[in-house]
């Protein structure tokens, strides 16, 4: 990806409960490690900074740990990576 992060972009990780909507995790992503989730998530064609959200499938989480050193995932909780505007 050659082109720069977009400014005022705050990416994460997040983990959730269907079964509990309180039950949620999240960990900060920066741009570096979005540019190398790329290759282990594929986002939308006109998404490239994965400013969407996007399951995480557990087959790619040592992956995706390895990339984010965010430890292993609860069994309990679906994962999807997300991004909002800063303030």
């Amino acid at each position: 990806m050659n082109e720069e992060a977009p400014q005022g972009v705050v990416w994460f990780l997040e983990g959730f409960s269907k079964q509990d909507e309180f039950l949620r995790t999240r960990h900060p992503v920066t741009p570096e490690q979005i540019s190398r989730l790329r290759e282990v998530i594929t986002p939308d064609e006109d998404d490239p900074w994965m400013q969407y959200c996007y399951d995480v499938p557990l087959s790619v989480w040592p992956a995706v740990e390895e990339i984010l050193r965010c430890g292993p995932p609860d069994p309990g909780l679906d994962y999807q990576t997300g991004s909002y505007a800063a303030d």
